[in-house]
């Protein structure tokens, strides 16, 4: 009777310790994922940032506005907004709040899920394009647009995001017409793609 409480005894703290580590395990990827939701969203109330979010529901009123339905470059851009989820803007001139976007975004990167499209240094200004992939090689599911640099002479630093089933050949068009700093660059994205 004693030789089978021990082996009772094992299977228990076999068990228990196989469930801490999956605990763990499950508590650590949602930490990560949160994190990795989050990582920008403190940006959104900050005093020193200019912030822009623009939900699906501001783009299906956008698609209802006529937009001269005959023309054909407009129902592109109907097309276009009808597929995008959110698009998140970002811009500081503090120096602090500049760094901490620089650190987000190696954070945010290190995820591994975006790959780069293109670097751009020119003008005082460092632009970076990632994208996840999309549904074929001219759709992306996320565009994400890194800028440190200068504008106007200041110092500058811009996180872009955009969500949805992203068209990169109509994506630089929307981005001009937002005033996206980096929007002449993305026009070259749309070339090498």
């Amino acid at each position: 009777m004693n030789s089978i409480r021990p082996k009772t005894n094992l299977l228990k703290i076999s068990k228990i310790k196989n469930m801490k580590k999956s605990i763990i395990v499950m508590l650590v990827c949602l930490v990560s994922f949160a994190g990795y939701s989050q990582n920008f969203a403190k940006y959104e109330n900050m005093k020193e940032v200019d912030a822009m979010i623009m939900t699906s529901k501001m783009f299906k009123l956008l698609a209802k506005v006529d937009l001269s339905s005959t023309d054909p470059e407009a129902q592109q851009y109907i097309k276009l907004i009808e597929n995008l989820k959110e698009i998140r803007m970002f811009t500081t001139n503090q120096s602090a709040i500049r760094a901490q976007m620089a650190a987000d975004v190696s954070t945010y990167l290190s995820k591994g899920s975006l790959e780069q499209l293109m670097r751009v240094n020119e003008d005082g200004k460092s632009i970076k394009f990632y994208s996840k992939p999309g549904r074929n090689e001219n759709f992306v599911s996320e565009l994400f647009m890194f800028m440190e640099g200068e504008k106007d002479g200041k110092p500058i630093a811009v996180i872009l995001s955009i969500t949805g089933d992203i068209d990169l050949t109509q994506m630089s068009k929307l981005a001009k017409d937002l005033k996206v700093p980096g929007a002449e660059e993305l026009k070259k994205v749309n070339k090498k793609s």
